[in-house]
């Protein structure tokens, strides 16, 4: 089992403990199902959630999913107007690219959680594709708050 690798200095943390089967099964779903990855059985043994403080608003929340040492999943929530995803997405780009390189993850999967997906999409992806590094193993998912596996 490959062991996990330690957040990034910057992120303040706030890991997750005594999670449930049913959590853990959640977890799973969403990256197999929402997310479409496609990683061994076994990379999936091995689960860890932190929730990270990048940027100063309250209402912006992003947690840190390491999926085995080999997938690193960030995703960024945003209650209130979706302005706030455009403005964050940037940061949580470079902090997954900064982590994915220091952690030795051989994927990045960065998840924008809004009300509107399908109105902000292209939006999104447009600030993606200019913030994210020229790469196939970085990808953009963007999705309603109620597909992500969290309470």
């Amino acid at each position: 089992m490959v062991s996990p690798s330690p957040l990034p200095e910057w992120a303040g943390r706030d890991t997750i403990e005594g999670v449930t089967n049913e959590q853990t099964a959640r977890l799973r779903t969403f990256i197999r199902s929402t997310l479409g990855c496609g990683c061994p059985d076994d990379v999936l043994e091995w689960i860890q959630c932190t929730h990270t403080e990048l940027t100063q608003e309250e209402d912006t929340r992003i947690t840190r999913i390491d999926v085995g040492g080999q997938l690193l999943v960030y995703v960024l929530e945003v209650d209130g107007p979706d302005g706030r995803a455009e403005a964050a997405l940037p940061a949580v780009i470079a902090a997954a690219t900064v982590d994915r390189a220091t952690g030795c993850f051989s994927r990045v999967r960065v998840v924008v959680a809004i009300d509107d997906p399908d109105e902000m999409r292209s939006r999104l992806e447009h600030i993606f594709n200019g913030s994210a590094p020229l790469d196939d193993r970085v990808h953009l998912h963007v999705v309603m708050p109620t597909e992500l596996p969290f309470e």
